[in-house]
């Protein structure tokens, strides 16, 4: 067991760069001592791997994971740890387990159920559909839609990007036409209205709004989640939800509306925001978070750091201390699956970890398998939680 820890230790100070010379001729040599050690240290470096690509893990219940882990990776010889000892050095010692214990699950993964899943469940990528005011739609990701007219505004659909162009600002009175971008479960896309407002938009939402705004007001439409950055001209910027307005002038911040959520949040990263209900209005400053329940209208208020519900646009997912019911729920948006949960308590699990969205999903699912008691299955293209 300390010959694996030793090798565990070096491995992890390979893969962030912190090895000194004469550990890697400890690690080389054990690399060469068998043809298995070779192919065990590939897997550790290759990008695809499922340590090099969640870059920072933690389990809520520490405890938990190392009743689960010691009894899968150390079957003799147990020397059992006190609950209060063990939250000290779970932190430390549980990483250098994983390591220690992750050739055991190689082998395990490639014959079990879930070994086909990443060729049927893709990982997160940039495409959307437009929805023009005639109704047409238009798949963004053929490579023909580049350039072309609506109303008064020139479309450019280029790099994973739609961007709107205009010269002209119309008047109040003249009638608005109005476009759809929609991005599906396992997408996202850029969108720039016509004036300059930058808009990021996540998986299984769509935003409505006008090619051209008028001389007095801009207003959009949102189901999902998407960032702003709203250039500020001086005139207001409306975003309306199923729950909520939101008024800004110039500003960034995130909004978060999925109807099959619980809860609405609005974070703000700068600027100012004035949210509204329909029994009351809160404005918040930067680094603040408005939630409201889907079965109030009350605007509960509370400092966060944003970085948690913003990161997803550098390519993140990240979770904290979420249950592993609203885990799923995520990752089904973002990967674009079907899940049941055959077994009920593993509902209330809970997690924190920062993944890469880029990351196979079969890696964040052995990484779930391996801090608790729950296993995933694939039966007919459905994830099954047992």
């Amino acid at each position: 067991m300390e010959q694996s820890f030793l090798i565990a230790s070096l491995l992890s100070k390979k893969i962030k760069g912190e090895i000194s010379f004469d550990e890697e001729k400890k690690l080389q040599q054990w690399i060469e001592k068998s043809e298995s050690n070779a192919v065990f240290y590939e897997k550790m470096l290759d990008d695809h791997t499922l340590l090099n690509k969640l870059e920072d893990y933690q389990l809520f219940d520490r405890v938990k994971t190392w009743s689960s882990l010691e009894k899968k990776l150390f079957k003799t010889k147990v020397i059992r740890l006190e609950a209060r000892r063990l939250l000290r050095y779970a932190a430390i010692l549980i990483p250098f387990i994983m390591l220690a214990g992750l050739s055991y699950y190689w082998e395990d993964f490639s014959s079990s159920s879930l070994a086909n899943v990443d060729e049927i469940i893709k990982p997160y990528e940039h495409k959307a559909t437009l929805i023009l005011a005639s109704g047409e739609i238009l798949d963004l990701q053929n490579k023909t839609i580049t350039n072309f007219q609506e109303g008064r505004a020139l479309l450019l659909n280029h790099n994973n990007s739609l961007k709107y162009t205009s010269e002209e600002i119309i008047k109040e009175i003249d009638p608005l036409i109005y476009n759809t971008l929609v991005t599906p479960k396992g997408g996202n896309y850029k969108l720039t209205l016509s004036d300059g407002t930058e808009i990021w938009l996540n998986a299984n939402s769509s935003i409505k709004y006008p090619v051209v705004f008028t001389d007095s007001t801009r207003e959009v439409f949102l189901e999902g989640e998407a960032f702003f950055n709203v250039q500020h001209n001086g005139k207001p910027f409306l975003v309306n939800t199923q729950e909520t307005n939101i008024r800004v002038l110039g500003t960034s911040f995130n909004v978060w509306a999925y109807s099959d959520e619980s809860h609405t949040a609005t974070t703000l990263v700068e600027g100012s925001i004035k949210l509204s209900t329909a029994k009351m209005e809160k404005v918040l400053v930067p680094n603040e978070q408005a939630r409201i329940l889907l079965t109030e209208t009350d605007i509960r208020v509370k400092e966060v750091n944003t970085d948690l519900y913003t990161s997803w646009m550098e390519g993140k997912i990240e979770f904290e201390a979420e249950n592993l019911e609203a885990v799923m729920r995520r990752l089904a948006r973002l990967y674009n699956f079907k899940y049941s949960f055959e077994n009920e308590a593993a509902k209330d699990f809970h997690f924190t970890a920062r993944i890469d969205n880029s990351q196979p999903i079969s890696s964040i699912l052995k990484m779930l398998e391996l801090t608790t008691n729950v296993e995933f299955r694939l039966k007919e293209n459905t994830i099954i939680i047992l």
